[in-house]
């Protein structure tokens, strides 16, 4: 089942992003009425929505094509594909909050550029650059996704799954905050945006269209049987792998579990009533496109897509 997943002919890629992209978009804007969508973007760029779907179908195309590039360069899997870009337009296509997912999408990418720096981290040479820069794209995400921020301590975790002990390294996070935070705190006194632009933001969770007992349940159903199914193929190739495979197993790990939290913090303890999960597809596509090149019963992955799409279609049009 999905077979074409395993390919690594780029010619599916562009082929399932052309009609994936245009098709999801396609359902958002005439799924929903203009009473029904608030855009909270459009208090931030004063824009047409025509022109934010164009935005928001380059911003998750441009991810999804990063995601690709840097697992092929890596030694995550043995031979290249675009797995992991599908599922990534796929998940975000599926959780149809266009007018919700725009800044979230482009904190993604940000958080995809810290991963390229993770994944060029090595036990036996200095990475002050690479945590410096990895450091430097995760703050930008927040202030994109504010809630990013609680993806801030992959940046330690890091280090010490890969790393033995540097000091220097260690605080290379800080020095990176410190650093941007010249540039921006100055330009957010100056032009009294900053300030505005981080009010709506964090407003963003108050939004609520949703109806949170089916919602919350369909993400928690879909949580649960994708970790089930990514982990459980991450850990029979994480025991007969190369020390370098399990240095990116634990990057990516440590990223989806953070991603968990901050989803559970966010609804708990802040409230939020629409499900944050935006950052967590970027984790849960790799470890999904793990399961469909190295699983035994790789048609899991594929009875677990073609479910969540029925279980989407019927909370969509018929509850």
């Amino acid at each position: 089942m999905l077979n074409f997943l395993r390919s690594n002919s780029p010619v599916y890629y562009f082929v399932l992003s052309g009609t994936l992209i245009p098709l999801f978009i396609f359902n958002h804007y005439y799924s929903n009425t203009e009473s029904e969508l608030i855009w909270p973007i459009l208090n931030l760029i004063k824009t047409n929505k025509i022109a934010l779907y164009l935005i928001y179908s380059c911003i998750i195309f441009i991810t999804s094509l990063r995601i690709n590039l840097i697992i092929n360069k890596s030694v995550f899997f043995e031979k290249s594909n675009y797995s992991s870009g599908i599922l990534y337009l796929f998940f975000m296509g599926l959780s149809g909050m266009v007018h919700l997912a725009i800044l979230p999408a482009i904190g993604n990418l940000f958080v995809v550029f810290s991963l390229e720096n993770f994944f060029k981290i090595f036990r036996n040479k200095p990475c002050k650059i690479e945590i410096f820069n990895a450091s430097c794209f995760l703050i930008l995400s927040c202030f994109f996704y504010a809630y990013n921020i609680f993806l801030f301590p992959i940046l330690w975790l890091v280090l010490y799954f890969i790393r033995p002990f540097n000091w220097r390294e260690y605080v290379m996070p800080i020095i990176a905050l410190i650093f941007i935070s010249v540039y921006l705190l100055p330009f957010g006194y100056f032009n009294k945006s900053l300030n505005n632009w981080s009010t709506i933001w964090w407003n963003y969770s108050k939004i609520n269209n949703l109806n949170n007992f089916i919602e919350w349940g369909f993400l928690f159903f879909s949580i649960c049987l994708g970790l089930l199914i990514g982990l459980s193929t991450l850990i029979f190739t994480f025991i007969k792998s190369n020390n370098r495979y399990k240095k990116i197993a634990w990057v990516i790990l440590s990223l989806f579990f953070l991603c968990l939290i901050q989803l559970i913090l966010s609804k708990l303890y802040l409230n939020i009533q629409y499900p944050l999960l935006f950052t967590l597809l970027l984790p849960l596509s790799i470890l999904l496109a793990n399961s469909i090149l190295n699983s035994k019963y790789s048609w899991l992955v594929g009875s677990y897509l073609v479910i969540l799409v029925i279980v989407k279609l019927i909370i969509s049009f018929v509850l």
